[in-house]
């Protein structure tokens, strides 16, 4: 799939906002990681763009040794803090492409709404060299199903006008980069079993965490200030006509494949 990846550098200048609007995973996707993986309690854990450590705390949490993995310094800051009760926690400032990691270094490396960042050179035999014998790969997206909801729907008209049809939270892409992925790692010899797992999750909103989201979105970021503010009042005026907590219906995609030793 043709990603620009540049736009990868945008998130860090909302950290904050980025932090505050974009929604957790599942109790049950991380159980299901879990278990998939029959990680043992010592487990040690890469997560790849871990942003502001939404998916590195539920592992973190769990007392598995983790290291979160990303190219802001702004989201570490935050995901340091959101972990520092756990001291098996680690953090590492730099993209997966250049970070320096010994061969069988993790038992799982985990990604969430970020491995199509990554750029696709290389990047399976790599994980494949750090991983474990038997190591898994865990990687996951979300995207909000506007077949389901009327909201998403007048939300999705407005974003199509500024952006690329398809982007933003209520768009195709999320659901793209999930498909293309689990048909990679099927098409790679270097991992087997693989599995897609799907999990739908009404997810409350209120009006400014809504509009946040949006608005940490990496095309969002990159457009001029003047439109930033005019897409603003715009979703303004389609969220003013429903009533607080919005229900948006989620679906969150998982993709499992563990090595192939």
């Amino acid at each position: 799939m043709q990603i620009n990846h540049s736009l990868r550098t945008a998130f860090g200048k909302v950290g904050s906002l980025y932090d505050k609007s974009r929604v957790t995973y599942p109790q049950q996707l991380i159980d299901d990681i879990i278990i998939y993986s029959k990680i043992k309690p010592n487990a040690t854990i890469l997560d790849v763009g871990c942003g502001s450590g939404q998916a590195t705390l539920p592992f973190a949490e769990r007392g598995y040794n983790t290291v979160g993995l990303d190219i802001s310094k702004e989201l570490l800051t935050i995901a340091k803090e959101k972990c520092s009760p756990f001291k098996k926690a680690k953090f590492k400032l730099s993209s997966f492409e250049n970070a320096k990691f010994n061969k069988n270094s993790f038992d799982l490396i985990t990604s969430g709404l970020a491995w199509h960042w990554v750029k696709p050179e290389g990047r399976y035999q790599k994980a494949h060299n750090i991983l474990t014998d038997n190591g898994t790969l865990a990687f996951f997206w979300s995207y909000q199903q506007n077949g389901k909801s009327t909201i998403v729907k007048e939300v999705g008209k407005v974003l199509d006008k500024y952006g690329l049809k398809g982007a933003g939270p209520v768009g195709s892409r999320m659901k793209d980069y999930a498909n293309f992925t689990y048909n990679e790692l099927r098409e790679k010899p270097l991992f087997s079993n693989i599995e897609k797992r799907k999990y739908s999750i009404p997810t409350p909103f209120s009006r400014e965490k809504y509009i946040g989201l949006v608005l940490t979105y990496s095309w969002v970021l990159k457009l001029p200030q003047n439109e930033q503010k005019q897409l603003k009042e715009d979703l303004t005026r389609v969220l003013n006509r429903y009533q607080e907590p919005f229900i948006i219906p989620y679906k969150y995609v998982l993709i499992l494949a563990k090595k192939r030793n």
